[in-house]
Protein backbone atom coordinates (compact mmCIF):
# COMPACT_ATOMS: atom_id res chain seq x y z
CA UNK A 1 0.00 0.00 0.00
CA UNK A 2 1.28 3.18 -0.71
CA UNK A 3 1.92 6.79 1.37
CA UNK A 4 -0.66 8.69 1.33
CA UNK A 5 0.18 12.43 1.23
CA UNK A 6 -1.77 15.36 1.02
CA UNK A 7 -0.21 18.66 -0.62
CA UNK A 8 -1.56 22.43 1.18
CA UNK A 9 -0.05 24.84 -1.26
CA UNK A 10 0.34 23.84 -4.66
CA UNK A 11 2.43 26.84 -6.19
CA UNK A 12 5.80 26.38 -8.14
CA UNK A 13 7.60 24.22 -5.27
CA UNK A 14 4.21 22.40 -3.86
CA UNK A 15 3.55 21.52 -7.49
CA UNK A 16 6.68 20.21 -8.14
CA UNK A 17 6.94 18.06 -4.91
CA UNK A 18 3.62 16.85 -5.35
CA UNK A 19 4.48 15.36 -8.73
CA UNK A 20 7.92 14.25 -7.23
CA UNK A 21 5.96 12.39 -4.23
CA UNK A 22 3.77 10.68 -6.82
CA UNK A 23 6.77 9.73 -9.31
CA UNK A 24 8.01 7.96 -5.80
CA UNK A 25 4.78 6.09 -5.44
CA UNK A 26 3.11 8.36 -3.24
CA UNK A 27 -0.71 8.42 -3.30
CA UNK A 28 -0.80 12.64 -3.38
CA UNK A 29 -4.10 14.43 -2.88
CA UNK A 30 -3.87 18.63 -3.50
CA UNK A 31 -5.75 20.62 -1.35
CA UNK A 32 -7.58 23.79 -2.19
CA UNK A 33 -9.89 26.94 -0.70
CA UNK A 34 -12.37 26.56 -3.14
CA UNK A 35 -14.46 23.79 -4.77
CA UNK A 36 -12.75 23.15 -7.97
CA UNK A 37 -12.45 19.58 -10.31
CA UNK A 38 -12.79 16.44 -7.85
CA UNK A 39 -9.30 16.36 -10.27
CA UNK A 40 -6.15 18.28 -11.67
CA UNK A 41 -3.41 17.72 -13.99
CA UNK A 42 0.06 19.50 -12.88
CA UNK A 43 2.79 19.63 -16.39
CA UNK A 44 6.38 19.42 -15.52
CA UNK A 45 8.28 21.01 -18.40
CA UNK A 46 12.21 20.68 -18.05
CA UNK A 47 14.37 18.94 -20.52
CA UNK A 48 11.17 16.57 -21.32
CA UNK A 49 7.47 16.98 -21.04
CA UNK A 50 6.16 15.07 -17.74
CA UNK A 51 2.21 15.07 -17.19
CA UNK A 52 0.81 14.17 -13.55
CA UNK A 53 -2.74 13.81 -12.47
CA UNK A 54 -4.28 14.55 -9.30
CA UNK A 55 -7.03 14.13 -6.43
CA UNK A 56 -7.94 17.70 -5.52
CA UNK A 57 -10.03 18.02 -1.88
CA UNK A 58 -11.57 21.43 -0.39
CA UNK A 59 -9.22 21.62 2.94
CA UNK A 60 -11.70 23.37 4.28
CA UNK A 61 -14.85 20.70 3.80
CA UNK A 62 -13.20 17.37 3.55
CA UNK A 63 -13.26 15.49 6.50
CA UNK A 64 -10.64 12.76 5.47
CA UNK A 65 -7.66 11.86 7.97
CA UNK A 66 -4.91 13.09 7.18
CA UNK A 67 -1.67 10.76 7.61
CA UNK A 68 1.43 12.91 5.71
CA UNK A 69 0.92 16.60 5.17
CA UNK A 70 3.53 18.96 3.26
CA UNK A 71 2.56 22.39 3.60
CA UNK A 72 4.02 24.96 1.01
CA UNK A 73 1.90 28.13 1.65
CA UNK A 74 3.23 31.60 1.76
CA UNK A 75 4.81 32.04 5.17
CA UNK A 76 1.62 34.77 6.16
CA UNK A 77 -0.56 32.23 4.84
CA UNK A 78 0.96 29.46 7.06
CA UNK A 79 -1.15 29.65 10.66
CA UNK A 80 -4.63 30.30 8.94
CA UNK A 81 -4.17 27.15 6.41
CA UNK A 82 -2.79 24.63 9.05
CA UNK A 83 -5.97 25.89 11.53
CA UNK A 84 -8.16 24.64 9.04
CA UNK A 85 -6.77 21.65 8.43
CA UNK A 86 -5.43 20.81 12.27
CA UNK A 87 -8.91 18.63 13.22
CA UNK A 88 -7.61 16.45 10.35
CA UNK A 89 -4.56 15.12 11.91
CA UNK A 90 -3.84 12.69 15.02
CA UNK A 91 -0.52 11.41 17.26
CA UNK A 92 0.06 9.19 14.19
CA UNK A 93 0.27 12.46 11.34
CA UNK A 94 3.20 13.97 9.93
CA UNK A 95 3.56 17.70 9.22
CA UNK A 96 6.75 18.38 6.82
CA UNK A 97 6.91 22.82 6.53
CA UNK A 98 8.27 23.90 3.27
CA UNK A 99 8.17 27.31 3.20
CA UNK A 100 9.88 30.21 3.12
CA UNK A 101 11.15 32.41 6.18
CA UNK A 102 11.66 31.76 9.75
CA UNK A 103 9.12 31.49 12.87
CA UNK A 104 6.98 29.47 11.17
CA UNK A 105 7.36 26.68 13.63
CA UNK A 106 6.79 28.52 16.78
CA UNK A 107 3.53 29.12 14.98
CA UNK A 108 2.50 25.62 13.61
CA UNK A 109 3.68 23.51 16.54
CA UNK A 110 0.48 24.47 18.94
CA UNK A 111 -2.15 23.65 16.32
CA UNK A 112 -1.34 20.25 15.25
CA UNK A 113 -1.16 18.58 18.62
CA UNK A 114 0.81 15.27 18.91
CA UNK A 115 1.41 15.71 15.05
CA UNK A 116 4.87 15.37 13.89
CA UNK A 117 6.58 18.50 12.97
CA UNK A 118 9.65 18.22 10.45
CA UNK A 119 10.82 21.49 9.14
CA UNK A 120 12.57 21.72 5.40
CA UNK A 121 14.66 23.70 2.90
CA UNK A 122 14.80 23.08 -0.67
CA UNK A 123 16.96 25.45 -3.37
CA UNK A 124 14.85 23.22 -6.24
CA UNK A 125 14.26 26.07 -9.00
CA UNK A 126 10.86 25.95 -10.40
CA UNK A 127 8.44 28.66 -11.70
CA UNK A 128 4.47 28.16 -12.32
CA UNK A 129 4.20 29.65 -16.13
CA UNK A 130 0.40 29.01 -16.13
CA UNK A 131 -2.13 27.58 -13.19
CA UNK A 132 -0.74 24.06 -14.53
CA UNK A 133 2.29 24.42 -15.64
CA UNK A 134 5.63 24.21 -13.71
CA UNK A 135 9.13 25.41 -15.51
CA UNK A 136 12.06 23.38 -13.49
CA UNK A 137 14.98 25.18 -14.04
CA UNK A 138 17.32 23.26 -11.21
CA UNK A 139 17.10 20.05 -9.39
CA UNK A 140 18.85 21.48 -6.52
CA UNK A 141 18.88 20.34 -2.94
CA UNK A 142 16.45 19.60 -0.14
CA UNK A 143 16.77 19.24 3.40
CA UNK A 144 14.85 17.96 6.25
CA UNK A 145 15.05 17.64 10.08
CA UNK A 146 13.27 18.21 13.38
CA UNK A 147 14.23 21.02 15.77
CA UNK A 148 14.70 18.06 18.65
CA UNK A 149 17.78 17.44 16.47
CA UNK A 150 16.88 14.01 15.87
CA UNK A 151 19.38 11.77 14.21
CA UNK A 152 16.91 9.23 13.46
CA UNK A 153 15.04 9.82 10.32
CA UNK A 154 11.09 9.23 10.15
CA UNK A 155 10.20 5.60 8.30
CA UNK A 156 8.03 7.63 5.68
CA UNK A 157 11.76 9.43 4.30
CA UNK A 158 12.28 6.37 2.28
CA UNK A 159 9.43 7.49 -0.13
CA UNK A 160 11.02 10.80 -0.66
CA UNK A 161 14.33 9.11 -0.65
CA UNK A 162 13.10 7.92 -3.93
CA UNK A 163 11.30 11.08 -5.73
CA UNK A 164 13.39 14.17 -4.21
CA UNK A 165 16.54 14.32 -5.71
CA UNK A 166 19.16 15.23 -3.49
CA UNK A 167 17.51 15.03 -0.19
CA UNK A 168 19.68 14.90 3.11
CA UNK A 169 18.41 14.19 6.86
CA UNK A 170 19.39 17.21 9.07
CA UNK A 171 20.45 16.96 12.75
CA UNK A 172 20.34 21.08 13.14
CA UNK A 173 17.83 22.31 10.69
CA UNK A 174 17.57 25.44 12.50
CA UNK A 175 21.04 26.70 11.43
CA UNK A 176 20.20 25.24 7.68
CA UNK A 177 17.10 27.82 7.93
CA UNK A 178 19.10 30.75 9.05
CA UNK A 179 21.47 30.16 6.61
CA UNK A 180 19.04 30.38 4.05
CA UNK A 181 16.78 33.49 5.27
CA UNK A 182 19.99 35.26 6.44
CA UNK A 183 20.52 35.02 2.08
CA UNK A 184 17.35 35.73 1.22
CA UNK A 185 17.38 39.07 3.54
CA UNK A 186 20.36 39.94 1.22
CA UNK A 187 19.05 39.40 -1.89
CA UNK A 188 15.20 38.99 -2.02
CA UNK A 189 14.32 42.68 -0.56
CA UNK A 190 17.30 44.30 -2.82
CA UNK A 191 15.62 42.32 -6.10
CA UNK A 192 12.26 43.29 -5.14
CA UNK A 193 12.65 47.03 -4.80
CA UNK A 194 15.42 47.74 -7.22
CA UNK A 195 13.20 45.00 -10.16
CA UNK A 196 16.29 43.56 -10.80
CA UNK A 197 17.87 39.98 -11.31
CA UNK A 198 19.71 38.24 -8.82
CA UNK A 199 23.18 38.27 -10.81
CA UNK A 200 22.25 42.17 -11.26
CA UNK A 201 23.19 42.19 -7.48
CA UNK A 202 26.73 41.70 -7.83
CA UNK A 203 27.37 44.50 -10.56
CA UNK A 204 27.49 48.43 -10.52
CA UNK A 205 25.40 50.09 -9.12
CA UNK A 206 23.58 47.47 -6.69
CA UNK A 207 27.01 45.80 -5.19
CA UNK A 208 27.87 48.55 -2.72
CA UNK A 209 24.45 48.00 -1.41
CA UNK A 210 24.55 44.30 -1.42
CA UNK A 211 27.88 44.55 0.21
CA UNK A 212 26.64 47.02 3.30
CA UNK A 213 23.19 44.45 3.18
CA UNK A 214 25.68 41.74 3.60
CA UNK A 215 27.80 43.29 6.62
CA UNK A 216 24.31 44.12 8.46
CA UNK A 217 22.95 40.80 8.35
CA UNK A 218 26.11 39.60 9.40
CA UNK A 219 26.19 41.56 12.38
CA UNK A 220 22.38 40.13 13.31
CA UNK A 221 24.08 36.77 13.23
CA UNK A 222 26.76 37.70 15.09
CA UNK A 223 24.94 39.24 18.15
CA UNK A 224 22.20 36.11 17.82
CA UNK A 225 26.35 33.89 18.21
CA UNK A 226 25.99 32.67 14.46
CA UNK A 227 29.40 33.16 13.77
CA UNK A 228 29.66 30.34 10.88
CA UNK A 229 26.78 31.18 9.48
CA UNK A 230 28.12 35.18 9.47
CA UNK A 231 31.74 34.28 8.63
CA UNK A 232 30.13 31.77 5.41
CA UNK A 233 27.20 34.55 3.95
CA UNK A 234 29.47 36.86 1.66
CA UNK A 235 30.29 33.61 0.10
CA UNK A 236 26.31 32.16 -0.46
CA UNK A 237 25.17 35.16 -1.17
CA UNK A 238 27.63 35.23 -3.86
CA UNK A 239 27.62 31.85 -4.95
CA UNK A 240 23.25 32.26 -5.27
CA UNK A 241 23.32 35.21 -7.24
CA UNK A 242 25.67 33.42 -9.83
CA UNK A 243 23.90 30.05 -9.88
CA UNK A 244 20.72 32.23 -10.47
CA UNK A 245 21.73 35.49 -12.15
CA UNK A 246 18.56 35.50 -14.15
CA UNK A 247 16.08 34.80 -11.64
CA UNK A 248 13.68 36.89 -10.33
CA UNK A 249 13.63 36.97 -6.72
CA UNK A 250 9.89 35.24 -4.91
CA UNK A 251 9.55 38.70 -3.66
CA UNK A 252 10.28 40.43 -6.63
CA UNK A 253 7.52 38.87 -8.33
CA UNK A 254 5.22 39.15 -5.74
CA UNK A 255 6.03 42.90 -5.98
CA UNK A 256 5.44 43.32 -9.62
CA UNK A 257 2.40 40.91 -9.57
CA UNK A 258 0.56 43.31 -6.54
CA UNK A 259 0.76 40.45 -4.45
CA UNK A 260 1.63 40.04 -0.15
CA UNK A 261 5.41 39.30 -0.16
CA UNK A 262 7.47 37.35 2.73
CA UNK A 263 9.26 40.08 3.91
CA UNK A 264 8.05 39.53 7.10
CA UNK A 265 8.80 35.96 8.22
CA UNK A 266 12.50 36.66 5.69
CA UNK A 267 13.68 40.05 7.06
CA UNK A 268 10.97 41.22 9.78
CA UNK A 269 12.17 38.25 11.75
CA UNK A 270 15.82 38.86 11.37
CA UNK A 271 15.41 42.24 12.44
CA UNK A 272 12.70 41.29 15.46
CA UNK A 273 12.89 37.54 17.06
CA UNK A 274 16.82 36.48 15.79
CA UNK A 275 18.44 38.48 18.74
CA UNK A 276 16.59 40.03 22.45
CA UNK A 277 19.25 42.76 21.59
CA UNK A 278 19.94 43.64 17.90
CA UNK A 279 22.74 46.15 16.63
CA UNK A 280 21.80 48.94 14.08
CA UNK A 281 20.89 47.79 10.36
CA UNK A 282 19.86 51.25 8.99
CA UNK A 283 19.73 49.63 5.47
CA UNK A 284 18.41 46.48 6.08
CA UNK A 285 15.43 48.50 7.99
CA UNK A 286 14.99 50.92 5.50
CA UNK A 287 14.27 47.79 2.50
CA UNK A 288 11.82 46.31 5.07
CA UNK A 289 9.91 49.60 5.25
CA UNK A 290 9.83 49.77 1.46
CA UNK A 291 8.90 46.65 0.61
CA UNK A 292 5.93 46.53 3.90
CA UNK A 293 4.80 49.54 2.13
CA UNK A 294 4.49 48.10 -1.21
CA UNK A 295 2.41 45.21 0.82
CA UNK A 296 0.86 48.00 2.33
CA UNK A 297 -0.66 49.19 -1.13
CA UNK A 298 -1.26 45.84 -2.47
CA UNK A 299 -3.35 45.37 0.10
CA UNK A 300 -5.15 48.71 -0.59
CA UNK A 301 -5.82 48.28 -3.75
CA UNK A 302 -6.93 44.93 -3.46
Amino acid sequence: MSERWHVLGVGAIGGLFACRLQSSGADVTLLAREDGQPTRELIVKSDQVERFQFAQQNLLTSQQPLEHLLVCTKAWAVEAAVKAIAPRLSAHSAVVLLCNGMGLAEIVAPLIGEAQLVLGSTTSGCRRSTENELILSGEGSTQLGTLDHSAEPPPWLSCWHRGIPNLHWETDIRSVLLTKVSINAVINPLTAIHQVCNGDLLQSPLWEKTHALIAEVQLLLRSAHALDIAAALPERVRAVCESTAANHSSMRVDVERGARTEVDAIVGWLLRDLTPNPPATPLLSELFEAVRQQDHLSSSVG
